[in-house]
């Protein structure tokens, strides 16, 4: 697992997510969601799993309402939650 996604069901805090992860400098994408993860409004922020430790910090920090869940692309290409 190289990257993994957080889901949201509402756009406006995957929005505000992604600028929170860029004040710290991590690098991070909003992404449409997978259709594997079947969740969501239609946006993800991903991010590289070295930087999951202070990603969760920030994404547990900020009182995100609309979170889904996190998830990571497996082998077979379905998004697995973790």
């Amino acid at each position: 697992m190289r990257e993994f996604f957080v889901v949201f069901r509402s756009r406006s805090e995957a929005a505000r997510y992604y600028e929170q992860l860029a004040t710290y400098r991590i690098s991070a994408t909003i992404i449409n969601t997978p259709s594997s993860a079947s969740a969501g409004c239609g946006l993800s922020v991903k991010c590289l799993v070295r930087n999951l430790p202070l990603a969760m910090q920030i994404l547990e920090r900020g009182h995100y309402n609309s979170v889904v869940g996190r998830f990571y692309v497996g082998k077979d290409g379905k998004s697995v939650k973790f």
